[in-house]
């Protein structure tokens, strides 16, 4: 029987994310929701401002701002959005999420798998 030796945990120094990691999280967890896509105003196809990202001594801020389909109840939602976020980044970076705000731009009233696909093309070129 093979035996293993623990070796103690040594914390040697301090881990930092980049706010790109933060904001690459952030993109994830709301694409993994269906029926919401990114509400980008940009009109320059760089990093979206629809995702706002502060990283503050009490815990990490996150602004998001997003369109819903028109069947979906806009409450639940937002907290889906939330617990999506606040579940990605605390898992991902073991930093502590102080606040999630989510902002509901606007109802679709079409199919928006459409602009789902066109915010994902636009986010990989940015």
């Amino acid at each position: 029987m093979a035996r293993f030796k623990k070796i103690p945990q040594v914390q040697e120094g301090k881990l930092f994310y980049a706010d790109e990691v933060l904001y690459n999280i952030v993109v994830c967890a709301v694409k993994e929701i269906p029926n919401v896509v990114l509400e980008d105003r940009s009109p320059i196809k760089t990093r979206s401002n629809a995702i706002t990202v502060k990283k503050e001594k009490d815990g990490i801020h996150v602004e998001v701002v997003v369109k819903i389909h028109y069947l979906q109840s806009v409450t639940d939602m937002a907290f889906k959005i939330q617990e999506a976020i606040r579940h990605s980044i605390e898992n991902m970076t073991e930093n502590r999420v102080a606040n999630v705000n989510v902002t509901i731009s606007g109802v679709a009233f079409e199919d928006i798998t459409e602009e789902i696909n066109n915010s994902e093309t636009a986010v990989q070129e940015g």
